[in-house]
């Protein structure tokens, strides 16, 4: 697994897609014609983890029905090698399908039939965040820039999230829940309310998705899963952070220097 290097810095433009459903693959290529997201075909897995490797997609589309059980060593070996958001597609809607699928780094689950509409809106979103990001980035017009809550601080222009002073490597979902957490100030967010915000999906998306995620992020960050004291659940409702968290504001010559293009952000797989 590699470390948060600018060499995985994704292409937000470049889409993969992994299979051999042609008629489904057309689809795709129709809605992203005229959003100049370029398009590149793998069949099979090892071809994918290559392709993946070279051009640094940042987004990537999963045929769990081409791949079969081999769709997990995919997204993990995609996982290894690019910070991509993955999304796995799967015509079964069994929730341990799903589970399955963000247990091995998956970004997103989509089942039942393939929907290339559905597919285009995830990446409509997320490309809207990353352009909105990129323009704060040059303008410093990102505030809060960091978030600290006791031994945890979060810079987000940087997408770097520590421990004590010890970087934690997070997917960028990972890190975009915990950002929308840490700006609620210790609010209680709805998991409606991170499907929309993280994954621009609407109020019937997936909630498991965001219970996998919390998990691992919690994980990552080295939060009891039985006994958290970052991440709290609130029961039926949904997650907020502890609430000693406090923004810390950047001064417009410090954020200007520290302006990134593109986030990047260390892979990591987990257990949900």
């Amino acid at each position: 697994m590699r470390d948060g290097s600018t060499t995985m810095t994704p292409t937000p433009a470049t889409m993969l897609i992994v299979g051999d459903h042609l008629r489904w693959i057309e689809a795709v290529a129709d809605h992203f014609r005229t959003d100049e997201v370029s398009l590149v075909v793998a069949e099979d897995g090892g071809e994918a983890v290559g392709v993946a490797d070279r051009l640094r997609p940042g987004f990537v589309a999963l045929d769990a029905d081409r791949l079969g059980q081999s769709v997990i060593q995919v997204c993990r070996g995609i996982r290894d090698v690019c910070d991509a958001h993955v999304t796995v597609h799967s015509s079964s809607a069994d929730e341990n399908v799903v589970v399955a699928g963000l247990r091995a780094g998956a970004d997103d689950v989509l089942t039942g039939e393939r929907s290339s509409r559905e597919l285009a809106a995830r990446v409509r979103a997320a490309l809207r965040r990353w352009t909105a990001n990129e323009a704060r980035a040059e303008t410093g017009d990102i505030a809060p820039q960091r978030y600290t809550q006791g031994r945890l601080s979060i810079d987000v222009r940087r997408r770097e999230v520590r421990i004590d002073e010890e970087p934690i490597a997070l997917t960028r979902t990972q890190f975009d829940i915990l950002v929308e957490l840490a700006k609620r100030r210790g609010a209680v967010v709805s998991r409606r309310d991170l499907l929309q915000a993280v994954w621009g999906s609407t109020p019937t998306g997936n909630a498991e998705q965001v219970s996998v995620h919390i998990g691992a992020l919690r994980r990552r960050l080295g939060d009891d899963p039985d006994d958290p004291a970052l991440v709290l659940n609130v029961r039926g409702v949904g997650y907020r952070l502890a609430a000693a968290h406090q923004p810390v504001r950047t001064p417009p010559c410090a954020a200007a220097a520290a302006a990134v293009p593109v986030p990047a952000v260390a892979a990591v797989q987990g257990r949900g």
